[in-house]
């Protein structure tokens, strides 16, 4: 009898695992994720239907799955968010709850934003919030949510915050991390180098069971969203045509190289006018076209639908995605949409762009690609007409800049480049999130000013030490930091320096590292004075900025964008055309690696582009020293940052490295 009962035991306990259903993240959310009225045009529990795409992708979190890494290359609309953060999140909340992660966007605000406005609401609305509890059991008074921790009963736990802070991602380490809108992060953390390199580090202690997910729409080359995908196996969204059931990719236009025949979407234009139904896909195959009304039975995976692999990864475990917008539900984004955005900025009549700004997030939102910009330069009408404010040379217009770029000028930088003949000066006013204004720009002429003795040295140390500016608001300037590129008469410039203690520095530029190497904006170097110099990586920063002249603006459009930059009404034209006589272009160095350089053809002047770049520079240097020194950071936290500056008037005080 005694057998016969451990044996029976015995059969039970083997049995078990098959009693037990373990939902995967699909099943779990299509019976508990709730989307309420006005989150979703569909309002109710999620439906997979809706996005069959994300399906495979939302799976590969699942803890026994063996990927490591979902890296989405994406249009807009396509569900990333609705239907795989805040889906894996609730996932790992309600069913998992003992395993803490990490969620990640551009900065601290954002992320709390997507947290109390998406987040939260998805908890409350899918009736789990009862399980929202502080870890800390002993006392009562913790609610288990703060500014950037949410815990859940279980013991599992979720950081949210912005990649622009090393300081409190060193604070923890978890197995799952989530990056949103991976090409909206700063690429480097000053001397920290890249910032999805230093992300990944919080999960080195689980690198063998980690879970990374990256989900971006790419914005202009180098991407770093497009680096990930390309790490990964590359995967496209197949749908077989419904009269030949040849599987292929949505492209926006296909060209057939042998017959020059046209495929993809195609559509029709009365009077200047996109006829909305008359969008279609013509099947590169057969032609057949397939119009919206039966996208959601062409995308079905019941259909045949499915992702296929087009590259080998450069590691186990890495899968990436490639989800252009026209993938997306009829409801968050027609193909109309996606038609009209390109008729919007190309001409397809006269082959010619119509505006360079709405190409780029045509490239960027509807077909889920990286603008290119090689081999090309920028305009001079473009910058010229979208630079120009209502203000003169010597002025700092703070009514103008607290209505446009979010706040009054904060402090003035000194940026100088220079040559035998002359040192190229310019003064520029900063405002939050780096919009810039030009405030004056000179050349400061002599025959050799090679020589410390030249009257050239006298006229910039009274420029950094004595000139003052007062804005149309009465608040009074000077000087905070001064660049001084040291590539051209090095020892004259080190000791120039060398007689100030801080806030006059000699810089060098640098080559772009390789493309495996970590990229950082700027690092320190000891002069042979003993003095604190600065490396740049000059044509990172141009990388940035090329896109931001290109970027139109008019004063009635709204707030001027990140890095916006202002230049005065009587600025001589030649000056703003310094801005374009630059050319990237790619090159493939001794090592067979290609890469990308900014290149001045002939003796063309460049000194203002130069000369924006170190302005840049400056904030960033600035901005280094201010969080290390006073805050004690271990890198910049830009928030607190512009906070400090704005609050303590330091554009008034003297240089404050």
């Amino acid at each position: 009898m005694e057998n016969i009962g451990r044996d029976w035991l015995a059969d039970q306990v083997d049995d078990m695992p098959h009693h037990i259903h373990r939902m995967g993240l699909v099943e779990f959310n299509e019976a508990n994720r709730y989307l309420p009225q006005g989150v979703s045009p569909r309002p109710g529990f999620i439906r997979y239907d809706l996005f069959p795409y994300m399906r495979e992708m939302l799976e590969c979190f699942d803890p026994l799955s063996p990927v490591r890494e979902v890296n989405l290359k994406k249009g807009v609309q396509v569900g990333y968010t609705t239907a795989l953060i805040e889906s894996i999140i609730l996932y790992y909340i309600a069913h998992i709850k003992t395993q803490p992660l990490m969620f990640l966007t551009a900065d601290d605000g954002l992320a709390s934003l997507r947290v109390e406005n998406s987040v939260i609401p998805m908890i409350n609305e899918s009736g789990f919030s009862d399980l929202i509890r502080s870890n800390d059991e002993g006392n009562s008074r913790k609610t288990g949510k703060t500014k950037d921790l949410i815990q859940w009963q279980g013991g599992g736990s979720m950081i949210y915050n912005g990649a622009n802070s090393a300081t409190k991602m060193r604070m923890s380490s978890v197995p799952l991390m989530l990056k949103d809108e991976l090409d909206g992060w700063k690429r480097s953390v000053g001397k920290d180098g890249n910032s999805d390199s230093l992300t990944d580090a919080r999960l080195s202690a689980y690198w063998d069971v980690r879970k990374i997910g990256r989900g971006s729409t790419p914005l202009t080359e180098p991407s770093m969203i497009n680096e990930a995908y390309e790490r990964g196996d590359q995967r496209k969204y197949m749908v077989l045509c419904k009269a030949c059931s040849f599987p292929q990719f949505l492209k926006f236009e296909n060209i057939n190289k042998e017959t020059g025949e046209v495929s993809g979407f195609r559509w029709e234009v009365e009077n200047g006018v996109l006829v909305l139904e008359s969008v279609r896909y013509c099947c590169i195959n057969c032609g057949h076209e397939h119009y919206e009304h039966n996208k959601e039975k062409l995308f079905a995976t019941e259909s045949g639908a499915h992702w296929m692999p087009t590259a080998e990864p450069r590691e186990a475990g890495i899968r990436s995605y490639h989800l252009p917008a026209f993938y997306s539900p009829f409801e968050f984004r027609p193909w109309y949409k996606c038609v009209s955005d390109y008729l919007e900025s190309y001409d397809s009549n006269s082959k010619q762009i119509i505006s360079i700004s709405k190409y780029q997030e045509f490239y960027n939102n509807t077909l889920g690609e990286p603008f290119k910009i090689q081999g090309s330069k920028l305009r001079f009408e473009s910058v010229s007409a979208h630079r120009r404010a209502c203000y003169k040379l010597g002025q700092i217009p703070n009514r103008y800049a607290i209505e446009n770029s979010g706040s009054f000028v904060l402090m003035l930088c000194c940026q100088v480049d220079v040559h035998k003949s002359n040192l190229a000066v310019t003064v520029f006013g900063i405002c939050k999130d780096l919009r810039t204004y030009i405030i004056d720009y000179w050349r400061f002429e002599d025959e050799d000013c090679t020589e410390l003795s030249s009257p050239v040295w006298g006229r910039l140390r009274a420029l950094i030490e004595e000139k003052t500016y007062v804005a149309d608001d009465g608040k009074t300037y000077m000087m905070v930091i001064t660049l001084i590129d040291a590539g051209y008469a090095n020892d004259t410039v080190t000791t120039f320096c060398a007689d100030y203690s801080s806030g006059v520095y000699p810089i060098l530029g640098r080559d772009r590292p390789g493309k495996n190497q970590t990229i950082k904006e700027f690092s320190e170097f000891k002069t042979q004075a003993g003095t604190v110099g600065y490396k740049i990586t000059v044509d990172h920063y141009k990388d940035r900025l090329a896109p931001v002249l290109r970027r139109e603006w008019l004063e009635d459009s709204g707030p001027q964008n990140i890095y916006h930059v202002n230049a005065p009404i009587d600025i001589p034209d030649k000056h703003l055309k310094e801005w374009t006589v630059e050319i990237r272009k790619k090159v493939t160095d001794v090592n067979g690696n290609e890469h990308y350089v900014w290149y001045r053809p002939g003796n063309a002047r460049n000194e203002l582009w130069d000369l924006l770049v170190y302005c840049h520079a400056s904030v960033e240097i600035l901005a280094w020293s201010v969080c290390i020194q006073h805050f004690k950071l271990d890198t910049i936290d830009w928030v607190r940052f512009w906070e400090y500056i704005e609050t303590y008037e330091l554009y008034f005080d003297a240089p404050i490295l």
